[in-house]
């Protein structure tokens, strides 16, 4: 079959060529690429996870606690688990990936918290804020992303860029975490930390010092605990040392840089200082030692070293010496002063006392005892650096240097004359006592006069000890001699300048310093008189011419080759005419008898020594004499006739005997002695002179002793006597034929043992001078 029946050919589809890529398919891609970049922005803008172990979790919440680098959030906790041995917290943190490079084994985290201690408050912010975990970060390490958190913040110097130095004390005292550090009272630091030092005799306290204040800091700076109230000195030096009430509470530091030392260069990270005790203690001086003696009680430490009322230097501890022989000061003296540390400089303990000399270093019972310290301008001078001296107990004489004349006394004895005694003039004072030391020859006495009385000494002073009181005196009466209170109870010395025009003296002049008054002022002319025997003798004991006193004795002593004794005596001014030769001494004394008594004043007056000067005019000066214990009985007399007895024995005739004459006393019996030959008795008599024309060449001596009894049988008995005296004391008597030419001086009679009766009856009219008969 052939189908013309073509059907109809369909008609062809017109098919269009489309496009390659379907706009719809953009759709896939732009999510795809949506997708892409929010993967690689969450990617790229994810955290860096980390892990921190903390010690507990307490204050940390899980999604809230935050991360903070300066105040900014840097990173939150995104979990918290416990450690797999269960002493400690694991907490994930999210850093942000900016920290990823800080995220180095040196970075350190931990926990800030509210804190409330005596140290202060710190961490407010968190109360509101809510705890966060600090995030300190460093990039110098190696990354790590397992970190462990610090117990508490680090301290401030490793936080911030400053000065951390280690303070090294022997305690803590109050000082803790955080106290401050002040410089002129200005916080400049703080505490950081402390710990015992590495061999734990010491505690090293760890100090940050800001870094704008770093400069303040040199290497001589000191340092001293400022923590707690300091209270130092005395009543009248009260010394209260505080810095602020923060350092009362929580301790603290100080620190300051002598300004009189040389510029020290600034100190360095880690240097290490010594930490002081206290302000005082750390003040910088030179360190000096002194050696007192056992006796000295200094106390504990801070006593005063004044200098001319001036505070140079201060004890800063006391020791004893090893072999417990002293006591070995430890002071500090002020950079000033370094100048007054030389050889000479002195120390002595300035206490009070109160005592018969007075009260002396008053002003220590307020102001406590300090050390006085003394150095001459010679030894200023002379600039011999010591740093080790020796301190005195007490007060030493005042320095050569001192303003005043210093002169040296030398005496046989201190009596009573002490440290301070006082030296008048005109019972003023005008200088002191500084010093006595004994010496070979007795005891040298040093004293000061004041610079305004110096000139009132000169060559011819003369000093003498007025110590106590001097009683003198006897039966004729008493003196007493003193020279002020403060010389009786304390003793004193004496002055005055006979000649105010002699020569001035200097520094060091030697005197001699006299017992008494009396003694320093001796000018006359000294004389020595040889005693058998002291008796009735003492010193003063005077020396009398027809009354008058001439001179005086001064000392008594023994000649021991010689047994006797020899008595210095002292003659005055005008009385030189005495020490020659021909001159008599001898012995007054009382003389108590039945009718012959004598020199009764002299058991008021006391005994004294006659003296009969020399008549020749051409004798020669002498001045050693031997005394007479009784008067001499070939004293010429300057009246009346001098006569002499001979006697074949002396009976009971005496000296002073009275001669009578018609039972008269005309004369005396002056002397006796044996003649040469010794075969009779010279009598010496004196005859007054009114009555020497009754002697004649006829007259006749008798001895009128005792009594004359003669009995006879018829005639009875016959007493005779011339006197009650001469029947007690014994006498002479004498009678004359008939008036005649009065004898010589010197004539020589004999004497009867007995008148002859005829002698009794002669009665010649003699005259008697007229001009003396009255």
């Amino acid at each position: 079959m052939n189908q013309n029946t073509s059907a109809p050919e369909p008609a062809r589809a017109n098919i269009k060529k489309r496009g390659n890529l379907s706009p719809v398919w953009l759709l896939p891609v732009v999510a795809l690429l949506i997708v892409v970049w929010l993967v690689w922005k969450s990617v790229s803008e994810a955290g860096i996870v980390i892990d921190v172990e903390f010690q507990n979790g307490r204050g940390i919440k899980q999604g809230k606690t935050e991360v903070r680098l300066n105040g900014i959030a840097v990173g939150k906790v995104t979990g918290m688990a416990v450690s797999d041995d269960l002493k400690s917290v694991d907490v994930t943190l999210e850093m942000d990936r900016r920290m990823s490079s800080s995220l180095t084994d040196k970075s350190r985290f931990w926990l800030v918290q509210p804190q409330v201690s005596v140290a202060g408050i710190s961490g407010l912010d968190t109360l509101v804020s809510g705890n966060y975990i600090a995030f300190q970060p460093d990039d110098t390490g190696i990354n790590r992303k397992k970190f462990t958190a610090l117990p508490s913040p680090p301290p401030l110097g490793e936080q911030e860029e400053g000065l951390s130095l280690t303070l090294r004390a022997k305690e803590l005292s109050s000082i803790q975490n955080g106290s401050p550090v002040y410089y002129r009272r200005l916080k400049i630091g703080e505490v950081s930390s402390y710990d015992l030092s590495a061999d734990d005799q010491y505690v090293d306290v760890e100090v940050f010092i800001k870094p704008r204040f770093a400069h303040l800091v040199r290497r001589n700076t000191r340092f001293w605990n400022a923590g707690g109230i300091e209270l130092s000195g005395s009543l009248t030096n009260l010394k209260i040392r505080t810095q602020s009430i923060v350092s009362l509470v929580q301790g603290g530091v100080s620190l300051y840089t002598p300004e009189w030392e040389q510029e020290f260069p600034e100190a360095y990270q880690g240097d290490v200082f010594p930490l002081y005790r206290d302000y005082d203690e750390a003040e910088a001086g030179i360190a000096v030692e002194i050696d007192f003696p056992l006796d000295v009680a200094l106390g504990q430490e801070k006593t005063r070293i004044l200098f001319h009322g001036m505070e140079v230097g201060l004890i800063r501890d006391v020791e004893l010496k090893d072999d417990y022989s002293g006591i070995t000061a430890n002071a500090v003296i002020r950079p000033d002063a370094v100048n007054l540390m030389v050889k000479g400089t002195r120390f002595w303990l300035v206490k009070p006392s109160i005592g018969l000399q007075g009260i002396s270093g008053l002003e220590t019972l307020l102001g406590g005892r300090y050390i006085n310290m003394d150095v001459s301008n010679k030894d200023i001078k002379a600039a011999v650096p010591k740093r080790h001296f020796k301190g005195l107990a007490s007060q030493p004489a005042a320095s050569p240097s001192a303003p005043g004349l210093h002169l040296k006394l030398r005496a046989d004895s201190l009596a009573g004359v002490s440290h301070g005694s006082p030296v008048l003039f005109r019972k003023m004072q005008v200088g002191s006592v500084q010093n006595h030391e004994l010496t070979d020859d007795g005891v040298l006495i040093k004293i000061l006069v004041d610079p305004a009385y110096q000139h009132l000494v000169n060559n011819s002073s003369r000093f003498w000890n007025i110590s106590g009181i001097t009683l003198q005196g006897g039966l004729q009466g008493f003196s007493i001699k003193a020279g002020t209170l403060n010389s009786m109870l304390a003793g004193g010395i004496a002055f005055d300048t006979p000649d105010r025009t002699s020569g001035k003296v200097k520094n060091g002049t030697g005197f001699t310093l006299y017992n008494s008054a009396e003694k320093a002022h001796q000018f006359g002319q000294k004389i020595s008189l040889i005693f058998e025997t002291a008796e009735g003798l003492q010193v003063g004991t005077k020396i009398k011419y027809k009354g008058l006193v001439v001179g005086h004795l001064t000392e008594l002593k023994l000649d021991k080759q010689k047994e006797h004794i020899v008595a210095d005596a002292l003659l005055g001014k005008s009385s030189g005419w005495v020490a020659h030769e021909g001159s008599r001494f001898w012995l007054v004394r009382p003389k108590l008898g039945l009718a012959n008594t004598a020199n009764l004043e002299t058991l008021v007056t006391g005994q004294y020594i006659e003296v009969l000067p020399g008549s020749r005019h051409d004798a020669v000066a002498k001045t050693r004499f031997e005394v007479e214990m009784a008067v001499p009985d070939d004293l010429p007399v300057s009246n009346g006739l001098r006569l002499q007895l001979v006697s074949s024995e002396l009976g009971s005739v005496r000296r002073g005997n009275p001669v009578y004459y018609r039972e008269i006393p005309v004369g005396t019996v002056t002397g006796y002695r044996l003649a040469d030959p010794a075969s009779h008795v010279l009598i010496f008599i004196n005859i007054e002179e009114r009555y020497k024309s009754l002697v004649t060449r006829k007259s006749r001596f008798w001895n009128a002793s005792g009594i004359d009894v003669k009995f006879g049988l018829f005639s009875g008995a016959k007493i005779r006597t011339e006197s009650l005296e001469a029947l007690l004391a014994g006498g002479i008597a004498f009678a004359t034929p008939e008036p005649g030419e009065p004898v010589a001086a010197g004539h020589q009679f004999t004497m009867a043992k007995e008148p002859e009766s005829q002698w009794l009856r002669w009665a010649p009219a003699i005259s008697i001078s007229q001009e003396m008969s009255h």
